[in-house]
C-alpha cells in the first residue's frame, strides 16, 4: 500500500508538471520592447490590426525613402518581439531602401493576449499582418518578401507555401516540426526527459483541440518553389540545430539557398555574421526583386 501511494504521488506529480509545462506553449512569453525605429532615426507609423479570432496586434510600418512597390515583413521568434528584430534587420531599410513591416505575435511585445499554439494561431497572426499591409499600404506592398527568425521563420514558411502573393522568403533558424522543437526546448532549458516532453505534447494537443505538428513547415516547404527561398542557420545552434535547416532545404524546391554561419548560436546570426550577414540577406532580396545593392 505504501509503495502504491508513492507511485500514485509520483505519477500524479509528473502529470501535473507536464500539464503546467503545456502552459508555456499556450500562453507564450512576453518581454518589453527595447527599441523603436526612432532609435535608428527611421520614419515609421504605429499600426494596429485584428486577427480573425479578435486578437489585437501591434506593429510598425517603415516606408522606403523613395517610391517602391516592395515591402519586407519581419517576424520575430518565440519570446521575442519586433524591437529585437528591428535591431538586427533595419539595414534592409537603410541600405536596401525596402519598406519594412514589423509586428508582435499574440502574447508578445505590445500585442494582445490570446491562445497561442506556435502553429495555427500564429499563422493567423501573420495572415492578418499581410491583410493589413495590403489594405493600408497597397502601393508599397505590391510585392512582398518575408523574413522570419526561429518561430517566425517556421510560421513564414507555412504562410509562404499557402500564399502565392509572397514573392520571396528568408527563414533564420526555423524548426522543421513542432514536436521536435518542444522536445529540444524542454531538454535544453529544463533537462526534461523525452517521456516528459511527450506527455506535455499530449496535453498541448488535448487543450488546443488540434495537433500543432499538422502545421509543420517540413510538410509544405516544397510548395514555395519556384519562388526564392533562403534558409539561414547557426553552426552552434542547439535549440534549432543545423540538421533542421538541412531537412527543410532537402525538401524544398529550387531556387533555394542554405547558409550556415560559423560559430553562431541561436539568434546570433546578425551579431556573429556582421556585415557579411547583411550582404547575404540584402543580396537575397535584391536578387529576388531584381534590385541592385546600394
Amino acid at each position: 500500500m505504501f509503495l502504491f501511494l508513492i507511485l500514485f504521488f509520483v505519477v500524479g506529480g509528473v502529470t501535473y508538471l507536464a500539464w503546467r509545462s503545456s502552459n508555456l506553449v499556450l500562453t507564450g512569453a512576453r518581454g518589453p520592447l527595447t527599441s523603436t525605429p526612432r532609435t535608428f532615426g527611421l520614419t515609421y507609423t504605429e499600426e494596429n490590426f485584428l486577427t480573425t479570432d479578435g486578437v489585437s496586434l501591434r506593429g510598425w510600418f517603415l516606408p522606403s525613402s523613395s517610391p517602391s512597390d516592395t515591402s519586407v515583413v519581419i517576424c520575430h521568434g518565440w519570446g521575442g518581439n519586433r524591437s529585437h528584430m528591428i535591431e538586427r534587420t533595419h539595414f534592409l531599410r537603410s541600405r536596401g531602401d525596402y519598406s519594412l513591416f514589423y509586428f508582435d505575435f499574440r502574447n508578445h511585445g505590445e500585442s494582445g493576449a490570446g491562445r497561442a499554439s506556435l502553429s495555427r494561431d500564429e499563422i493567423s497572426d501573420l495572415e492578418a499582418a499581410l491583410r493589413h499591409l495590403r489594405a493600408v499600404h497597397p502601393a508599397e506592398s505590391a510585392r512582398i518578401g518575408l523574413y522570419g527568425q526561429s518561430l517566425g521563420g517556421s510560421i513564414g514558411l507555412w504562410v509562404a507555401a499557402h500564399d502565392p502573393r509572397v514573392d520571396a522568403i528568408a527563414a533564420e533558424s526555423p524548426f522543421s516540426e513542432f514536436n521536435g522543437a518542444v522536445t529540444r526546448h524542454g531538454k535544453f532549458f529544463y533537462h526534461a526527459p523525452r517521456f516528459f516532453s511527450r506527455l506535455t505534447l499530449w496535453f498541448v494537443r488535448r487543450r488546443l483541440g488540434f495537433d500543432p505538428n499538422d502545421y509543420a513547415p517540413l510538410k509544405m516547404v516544397h510548395r514555395i518553389a519556384p519562388r526564392p527561398l533562403f534558409l539561414l542557420q547557426g553552426e552552434r545552434d542547439v535549440r534549432t540545430p543545423p540538421i533542421e535547416g538541412q531537412r527543410l532545404f532537402d525538401r524544398a524546391g529550387e531556387p533555394k539557398t542554405l547558409w550556415t554561419v560559423p560559430g553562431a548560436g541561436h539568434g546570433e546570426l546578425a551579431e556573429v555574421g556582421g556585415r557579411h550577414y547583411q550582404d547575404k540577406v540584402l543580396g537575397f532580396f535584391n536578387n529576388a526583386f531584381h534590385r541592385t545593392l546600394r
